[in-house]
């Protein structure tokens, strides 16, 4: 995996279309209050504080680029998001051990779960769908 990159913006990120088949996606968000800016070159004073939104992902915006057919859909959304820390071939042999030796499995079962979970609310989130 690419190393992970930082970005901080004034307004929040989510999920846009990035090419054909692909979107790029901010899962990971950090809410800076009181964000100090740096100070512009030849600036006397420092910038103004404001509220702020961190991200960190692989490309160079904090985001990551997945395949996503449809940033519309639900289960594309939250796949999207399970691909931004399992690739299939993880997940499907994570299933494979956790199904054949559940007690040896058991914490990276959860910590998969959990995160399913979790990519599942913030698709839901994003796409503005009631629990």
């Amino acid at each position: 995996m690419a190393g992970l990159h930082k970005a901080v913006y004034r307004e929040q990120r989510s999920i846009m279309k990035y090419d054909d088949g692909r979107a790029i996606l901010y899962p990971n968000e950090t809410v800076i209050e009181n964000y100090q800016p740096e100070r512009e070159e030849g600036a006397e004073k420092d910038p103004p504080t404001y509220t702020a939104y961190q991200y960190e992902g692989e490309e160079g915006d904090g985001g990551y680029i997945r395949d996503c057919a449809d940033i519309t859909d639900l289960h594309e959304v939250a796949n999207a998001i399970m691909r931004t820390k399992y690739e299939l071939s993880e997940e499907l042999a994570l299933q494979r051990h956790y199904q054949t030796t559940p007690e040896e499995y058991a914490d990276q079962w959860k910590a998969y779960c959990d995160f399913a979970d979790a990519a599942s609310a913030k698709a839901r989130k994003w796409l503005g769908i009631k629990e």
